[in-house]
């Protein structure tokens, strides 16, 4: 099980909590990772997130930045999730996309998903059962509600944000990002006015990238000025 210092620990499980349901028609388990690594092997009854198959028209549509509510829905019926389903993101990638897919969910108003802590990493270490076949689920509906624009910081929200002293931006990129000597081929290197750092990769363990222990993650925070008391704005 996961630790229960989690503020909200029902948005993880653990690979014993998953590998006790890969059978449960209820559980729809998500490989959110680039398609060549799902067809090259995967949690068996995987689904992958990134097919084209799911996509209307076969477009390169992106599935995390939709607005679409319809179009959204369409996909998610396509891969086989109800609104009475629990998902299961991973991938093998730290959990860089599989967020990215609850962070999207989320913005629809869908909220019963778990993150598989560890992901690929630790399934695999583990010497858990692993799959090929390219799983194709009977579609099913699915409702999505219109985006909830409250949680998004757009451009012009930021002169405000860096104003308020209750707001804060966490920059979650590279050092070489945060200082700007990588600029990711954008016209101007460096970060928000006032924010701070602590690059994603470092909330997570090694070798196996689970996350850190909460208690430990909350020091850390709390030392970067990151604490439960901010609206905290990640970029």
């Amino acid at each position: 099980m996961t630790d229960g210092n989690w503020a909200h620990p029902e948005l993880l499980c653990d690979t014993d909590w998953l590998a006790q349901r890969l059978d449960d028609p209820g559980v729809v388990v998500v490989d959110c990772d680039l398609l060549p690594a799902y067809l090259r092997l995967h949690i068996p009854g995987a689904v992958s997130s990134l097919s084209r198959y799911w996509k209307r028209g076969g477009t390169d549509t992106d599935l995390y930045g939709m607005d679409d509510a319809d179009e959204f829905a369409g996909m998610m019926g396509r891969m086989g999730v109800s609104n009475d389903a629990t998902v299961v993101a991973y991938d093998g990638s730290g959990g860089l996309y599989a967020t990215r897919l609850w962070w999207t969910l989320d913005r629809f108003g869908f909220s019963n998903f778990r993150l598989l802590d560890g992901g690929m990493d630790k399934w695999h270490a583990e010497g858990r059962p692993l799959s090929r076949e390219n799983v194709r689920p009977q579609p099913v509906t699915f409702r999505a509600k219109p985006v909830d624009t409250r949680w998004t910081c757009t451009l012009s929200d930021i002169p405000a944000h860096i104003a308020n002293e209750q707001n804060l931006f966490w920059d979650v990129r590279s050092d070489a990002e945060w200082t700007g000597a990588n600029k990711r081929g954008t016209q101007r290197g460096g970060r928000i006015p006032g924010a701070a750092h602590l690059e994603w990769l470092d909330v997570l363990d090694r070798p196996v990238r689970t996350l850190k222990p909460p208690d430990e993650l909350r020091r850390t925070l709390s030392d970067l000025g990151i604490t439960p008391d901010k609206a905290v704005t990640t970029y």
